[in-house]
């Protein structure tokens, strides 16, 4: 076929000429064969289509772009049936004038019609809020007949357009539901105290709503009618996804609907109710050590894994942003939205779920990005659903060799419940609140754990094991925490960084409260341009920036990063903090813990004076009032050599298993147990698990007998034990 006969025919394949009338009309510019030739090699190429279109010109040009053939298109449209369903309160009216508007057959059904068995190709339900109790009727029905159905509420300022959800293929409304409810924590809390279930909007009135959403849903309706009955097409759009539009901005989101493996009405909740507690290791490579620690895959890659799961209105982490102003290119630091689905009826828990905000930091961008975004998943993953199996029975039922004692945990001493009433008044001890001394008589929940020590099962207490469990609502037994949480690509992964942070903080609150010299840590010896980078940007700034080494018995590298504001009455000073087997990432990792907070101290009015970016009251204190003559510890010990890199043995990172394995070894040999609690969730291609030692310390003032008193003797920090009101007065404030 040449080019002259190719451009020739083109015109004439319009879909309106025959292949008769395309040889006649062409019969004086070119011979026949070739002619015929020219239409072989178009319907060889794939864009031909036999038929005649009586569409307009606007018309097939959309279906061409659309990669649809519009005499398919056409007859898909007249042979399909979509049928409209209005739940109370919603009017189906403008949503199936749209429809019709746009070429599509339909008719409208009842709730009730359709939940006694759905009619049409899909259903196409409007709603005024997605939490609607009529859903969930409509949910089982066409689950029950495998029916595709799609979600829209066309009233409000943001517009919501879909999912499409097909039984069997995406997500349910259930799924959907869970997701969407749990990032309504206002709404949960006023429905409760009204004493309501599940928190729905009432429907909005929006003029320009129903065309605008209604359109656009109509367009997808007749391109997935079109690809019906084609094996290759692509999915919808909306398929398991849902669309947005917010009328003040013009702003378009898409959302993507998650699918519960353990969803109660599409999937098997007994991959939660019924999960063993055991832990299996399995041998697994660090291929990819930063300061994000041993890691099987890249950050980038797992960022692009789990990007998904970020959304404000269905998603496990709401918002993903940078904490700082501007980006410096120096310190990377981000922030995450979470919430904790059991608020209880406590308008100060409220207050801080709202709040509630997960860290994330490291050298580069992405690397902060997926700190923050893991820990969110973190969060979300240990909060507590009612659906982890529990035993329920008091302590001194127990064998005290299976279930763990909760003072084995908490580390409060006498007088700390003594004065309990009076210290949990003063705001400035929000993180420090004291709790009601544990009743062995009362029965309360218990979570299987395993002890990786002694493989075996271990009973944990499960108020103390996850975020919101009813149990404390009776009994305030301990204060909910993150000490051990962690998330990694691997069980393994998150073990590692789970145990690495109880070693981290219980090496800072041997040194806090006793307020320990220690040496420096030479920064140079890590031979790292980022680090040079970093104190340049500091020293920029009129700040220093240092490193002490507080390792412990433990003999895994635990660092101190100190900062502080030169040449000022007010000094600023922050700290950060990292732990890890391999002695370069722990350095690595305090300083992006130091830049983590920089941002909160960095700016400045005209007269010079430090513009916080935190209104806590101890926080504020500790910046304001903190001065380094007057707190030495903070300093780097001229009595002590500063370490360096070479002082400290070789790393793993070959295994992940053994490198676990190692830790739990360096543990037992200091008297200490490992244990894990698997909290990962099926829905969230992340490892979640709380790792829990009885008698490592929490850096909150637990001020009880233990290693606080004895390891830091032992070491040589200190001579001596120091009694309970000689630690020191200044709480950790994070």
């Amino acid at each position: 076929m040449t080019a002259a006969g190719a451009g020739k025919v083109l015109p004439y394949l319009d879909g309106r000429h025959t292949v008769a009338e395309i040889a006649a009309a062409l019969s004086d510019e070119l011979p026949l064969m070739q002619t015929l030739m020219a239409i072989r090699k178009f319907a060889a190429y794939g864009v031909l289509a036999d038929g005649r279109a009586e569409w307009p010109e606007h018309t097939l040009a959309f279906w061409d772009a659309q990669g649809i053939d519009p005499v398919r298109a056409r007859s898909a449209l007249e042979s399909t049936e979509f049928v409209v369903v209005a739940v109370e309160g919603a009017d189906p009216g403008p949503i199936g004038a749209m429809l019709r508007e746009h070429g599509l057959r339909m008719r409208t059904r009842t709730v009730e019609e359709e939940a006694a068995g759905p009619a049409g190709a899909m259903a196409v339900v409007v709603t005024g809020d997605y939490l609607d109790p009529a859903l969930d009727r409509l949910n089982a029905a066409y689950l029950a007949a495998g029916h595709p159905w799609a979600l829209i509420k066309p009233d409000g300022v943001t517009l919501w357009i879909g999912p499409v959800l097909r039984p069997g293929q995406t997500a349910c409304w259930a799924c959907l539901a869970q997701r969407l409810a749990g990032n309504r924590q206002v709404e949960r809390y006023l429905a409760g105290k009204r004493g309501g279930g599940m928190p729905y909007h009432p429907v909005r009135e929006s003029v320009p709503g129903p065309s605008v959403a209604g359109g656009l849903l109509a367009v997808e309706l007749a391109k997935i009618a079109a690809r019906r009955d084609d094996p290759s097409a692509a999915a919808s759009r909306l398929d398991g996804k849902m669309t947005t539009i917010d009328l003040r901005t013009l702003g378009v989101t898409e959302h993507t609907v998650i699918r519960l493996p353990q969803c109660p009405a599409c999937g098997d909740p007994t991959l939660i109710s019924e999960r063993s507690p055991k832990v299996t290791l399995s041998a697994r490579d660090a291929r990819h050590v930063t300061d994000g620690g041993y890691r099987i895959e890249p950050p980038a890659r797992t960022y692009a894994r789990l990007e998904k799961h970020i959304s404000p209105l269905i998603g496990a982490v709401t918002r993903l942003h940078t904490f700082a102003d501007e980006d410096n290119g120096v310190t990377y630091s981000f922030t995450a939205g979470h919430n904790f689905a059991m608020i209880g009826d406590n308008m100060d828990l409220l207050r801080r779920n709202l709040r509630g905000q997960s860290g994330g930091k490291g050298r580069t961008e992405v690397q902060a990005k997926v700190s923050a975004l893991c820990e969110a998943i973190e969060r979300y993953s240990g909060v507590w659903r009612g659906e982890e199996p529990v035993t329920e029975a008091a302590y001194a039922d127990l064998d005290p060799a299976v279930a763990v004692h909760p003072e084995s945990l908490l580390h409060f001493s006498d007088r700390q419940y003594a004065i309990r009433e009076e210290w949990n008044k003063d705001p400035a001890h929000r993180l420090h609140l004291v709790p009601e001394r544990f009743r062995t008589d009362l029965p309360v929940d218990w979570s299987s754990a395993w002890s990786l020590t002694e493989e075996r099962e271990r009973l944990v207490p499960s108020g103390y094991a996850w975020y919101g469990h009813p149990d404390l609502e009776r009994h305030f037994y301990c204060v909910g925490d993150s000490n051990g949480n962690a998330s990694g690509n691997s069980v393994e992964e998150a073990i590692l960084q789970g145990f690495c942070e109880l070693v981290e903080r219980d090496a800072v609150a041997l040194w806090w409260y006793n307020r320990a010299r220690r040496p420096a840590f030479h920064l140079d010896s890590l031979h790292d341009p980022y680090v040079d980078t970093v104190r340049e940007f500091y020293q920029g700034m009129d700040r220093d920036i240092w490193l002490l080494d507080i390792t412990t018995d433990l003999g895994i590298p635990a660092f101190v990063g100190v900062s502080y504001r030169r040449n000022h009455p007010v000094e600023d000073v922050i700290v950060g903090f990292g732990a890890h087997l391999d002695p370069r990432i722990a350095a690595i990792r305090t300083l992006t813990e130091v830049n983590q907070f920089l941002p909160s101290v960095e700016r400045r009015d005209e007269q010079g004076n430090t513009l916080y970016l935190d209104d806590d009251v101890a926080t504020l204190a500790w910046w304001k009032e903190t001065k380094l003559a007057e707190q030495q510890w903070l300093v780097p010990d001229p009595a002590q050599g500063a370490r360096t890199l070479a002082d400290y043995p070789p790393s793993g990172g070959e295994d992940l298993a053994a490198d676990v394995e190692t830790c739990v070894e360096r543990a037992a040999a200091a008297g200490l147990e490992v244990i894990v609690l698997d909290q990962s969730r099926p829905d969230l291609e992340l490892s979640v698990v709380r790792v829990i030692a009885p008698g490592m310390r929490h850096f909150w003032r637990r001020l009880g007998p233990g290693r606080l008193y004895d390891v830091p003797v032992a070491l040589g920090w200190i001579p001596r034990p120091l009694a309970e009101d000689e630690l020191n007065p200044v709480s950790v404030f994070f």
